[in-house]
């Protein structure tokens, strides 16, 4: 199962969700308050699990994070 890291924005404040392989993961964790830190999280997060996961992982976030992450991190095969 593919890693997905999802970052969203509610209320002016970032929160993650992951789901990862075999279960490990979170729901509504804090990312950030801004979107330099949240790209970070986000970074940190495909790191730790899509990128040591066999079958990769994709990360979702909105147009002003996904343009901070670097583009090899934000789908790892």
């Amino acid at each position: 199962m593919r890693t997905i890291v999802i970052i969203r924005n509610r209320s002016g404040k970032y929160f993650s969700t992951v789901s990862g392989q075999h279960g490990g993961g979170h729901t509504g964790a804090r990312a950030g308050l801004d979107k330099h830190e949240a790209a970070a999280r986000g970074v940190e997060l495909m790191l730790r699990y899509a990128v040591e996961n066999p079958e990769g992982g994709d990360l979702m976030a909105p147009p002003e994070v996904m343009e901070l992450v670097p583009e090899h991190l934000r789908r790892v095969k």
